[in-house]
């Protein structure tokens, strides 16, 4: 009796040839999710560096826990490097695997870690005089460094960005250095340090979650960064003491916007919304920094809370300023001031979203050569 003929192979189902995109799609997205979590902290960072740099009239317990928290942050930036290699988050050139790779990845994030215990033990054990607080948070942040020199070792970063880790780190720990040999641990002293070295890191750490990759994405971040430099020093300058112009209103509106009409000569008129996005960009920072760069620099003493609560719209229908138009004034209360803000906050974002992820309209417009004539 013949034996029966053994079934063939059950056949297995074609691998699906969206898998791989489905992937890579999952790692674009977990990867943006990482650079908006850097840009957010680098953000804040700044904004945080602002405050401790605006506020020396504290007293030395709620300097002390400001700086604390200040410190912190900084650390939190070499934890969100180092967590976002672990993840497993491609590299921009290569993917590394290597025994390296994971030493110095769990070394960032260690060295963070470290830092951010550092500074908390420093403002929760009550028994510590200032100065031994101080000299705490010193030594968090000379870790913190250290976390952040390791990051530009990464084989896989651009060089421009390893340099720029590098240079941070170095920065931050001469700063240190130099305000211990000058100042000991002083505690006014030390405030400054700290916020230089957060708002120093901050810009870094948010442009590395920008991740320029376009000669032109760094053209925008430089007109964002004249923005900022115009609004918060220049406009406001004039601004605190410079009221008794007529029309005033009027001819800071004007002022706002005037340095990007530059860009309309060689943009051409399709870049209006770029120029008015940087314009509302210096209003923004005119209006939300006044008093913190009047403390800063000029010798202010306003009590930055309640004042900034009025800005962001927290006091209702109080009266806030007076925009003045000449023949008119416009009594502007909080709720319009936030709702003012809010807005343009929003349009600037929008606007300068698009020009970022389309940086080939950044260029100037080019004369085409004349035809030759015929001979």
């Amino acid at each position: 009796m013949a034996s029966a003929d053994p079934s063939p192979p059950p056949r297995l189902p074609p691998a699906s040839p969206n898998s791989g995109e489905e992937r890579d799609r999952g790692a674009r997205v977990r990867d943006n999710i990482g650079r908006l979590a850097q840009v957010l902290l680098g953000l804040f960072s700044v904004g945080f560096a602002v405050v401790v740099l605006a506020t020396p009239e504290l007293t030395l317990t709620g300097l002390l826990l400001l700086l604390a928290e200040a410190v912190a942050l900084y650390a939190a930036q070499s934890v969100l490097v180092g967590g976002r290699t672990l993840a497993g988050v491609r590299s921009w050139r290569v993917s590394e695997r290597s025994l390296w790779h994971w030493l110095r990845s769990w070394g960032v994030v260690g060295v963070g870690l470290a830092a951010v215990a550092i500074a908390a033990f420093a403002i929760l054990d009550p028994a510590l005089v200032i100065a031994s607080a101080v000299f705490a948070l010193a030594l968090a942040l000379v870790v913190a460094a250290i976390g952040r020199m390791l990051q530009s070792t990464g084989e896989s970063l651009p060089g421009w960005m390893r340099g720029s880790t590098l240079a941070t780190g170095l920065f931050s720990l001469v700063l240190v250095g130099l305000s211990v040999a000058f100042y000991g641990f002083a505690i006014t002293a030390f405030a400054v340090l700290v916020g230089i070295i957060l708002m120093v890191s901050g810009v870094e750490t948010v442009v590395t979650g920008l991740r320029p990759t376009d000669p032109r994405q760094f053209v925008l971040l430089k007109l964002i960064l004249f923005s900022a430099f115009y609004g918060l020093i220049l406009i406001n300058w004039i601004d605190l003491y410079g009221k008794e112009v007529p029309a005033y209103g009027v001819w800071l509106l004007l002022t706002y916007m005037a340095p990007f009409g530059v860009l309309l000569v060689f943009e051409g008129w399709e870049a209006w919304p770029l120029a008015v996005s940087l314009g509302l960009l210096v209003s923004l920072f005119n209006d939300v920094g006044y008093f913190f760069v009047g403390n800063l620099i000029f010798g202010f003493h306003e009590n930055l809370g309640p004042w900034i609560e009025g800005q962001l719209g927290l006091h209702g229908s109080q009266l806030v300023t007076i925009f003045e138009a000449g023949s008119f004034s416009i009594d502007v209360t909080s709720w319009m001031m936030g709702l003012s803000i809010y807005l343009r906050a929003a349009v600037v974002g929008v606007i300068l979203y698009y020009w970022w992820r389309h940086p080939g309209r950044i260029v100037a417009r080019g004369v085409a050569p004349p035809s030759s004539a015929a001979a």
